[in-house]
């Protein structure tokens, strides 16, 4: 028989570790959220020289932030924190990230600039036709929609939108367009005219087809979701690595996010 003295503080010991035990595992429940996961094929063609491209991309949202990663293990991810307006950019082959702040970035442009680019922007024209054509793509009932945006370049787009699926990522989207209630045209006519006119569109875009035409070059672009699902989300996944050096960007500007989530024009 072991020694009161010995078994009591033997009770302690297993006491203290089930305690840490349930404290760590707190900590990582804390450092978790329940957050949304969607895949998507970019397709590309018409670029003079280049053959046609396929890439797939990863989009996380949790946590308040949206993250844009590239299945290139030494590709650029993008981070989107709409609290803040902060845009991180991550060069994994380099190991190097660089941030812009999207609303310095507007007031950064000199008043001159800001109006002949509002100017342009207000030129643009946006007609969404609904139709009555629908079809089934990766398990979601979409309906087809017409898109025509006209102005600054002639784009023409055919997006199958879903309502099976309850998403809204506006908050995330309105950060990278320059029309959105944020950006250049803020509360203008034409920038309410051209949301307005976007909103005809119910639910969230799964397959997007785009033609448009450039410099007398004739792009075509397509935008396929595959998977929508909701999963746990570590905090850290929307984190820089420790070991990465930031880099000074000096012009107001940033790659495109491609493979984002569709949003306003």
């Amino acid at each position: 028989m072991k020694h009161p003295v010995l078994r009591s503080a033997r009770f302690v010991s297993l006491g203290l570790t089930a305690l840490l035990a349930s404290a760590l595992c707190s900590s990582i429940a804390l450092a978790e959220e329940d957050g949304v996961f969607i895949e998507t094929v970019n397709r590309s063609s018409g670029l003079t020289g280049e053959a046609p491209t396929e890439e797939v991309s990863q989009t996380f949202v949790a946590h308040g932030k949206m993250k844009v990663a590239s299945a290139d293990p030494n590709g650029t991810d993008m981070i989107l924190d709409p609290a803040t307006g902060e845009m991180t950019f991550m060069n994994h082959g380099v190991k190097e990230f660089y941030k812009i702040n999207a609303k310095s970035m507007m007031e950064g442009l000199s008043k001159p600039g800001m109006d002949q680019m509002r100017a342009m922007m207000e030129q643009t024209k946006v007609t969404v036709e609904p139709t009555d054509e629908t079809r089934e793509i990766n398990g979601w009932n979409c309906r087809k929609y017409r898109v025509a945006k006209t102005g600054m370049m002639e784009i023409e787009q055919e997006i199958w939108a879903t309502e099976d699926v309850d998403l809204d990522l506006d908050r995330y989207t309105d950060l990278m367009s320059l029309s959105g209630p944020d950006g250049l045209l803020g509360d203008s006519e034409a920038g309410r005219a051209q949301r307005a006119e976007m909103e005809k569109i119910k639910g969230y875009p799964i397959l997007t087809k785009s033609k448009m035409q450039l410099m007398g070059t004739n792009m075509e672009s397509e935008t396929e979701v595959r998977v929508i699902r909701r999963e746990p989300m570590a905090a850290s996944l929307f984190e820089v690595p420790a070991d990465y050096k930031e880099r000074e960007m000096n012009m107001p500007g940033a790659p495109s996010a491609h493979g984002a989530p569709a949003g306003h024009p």
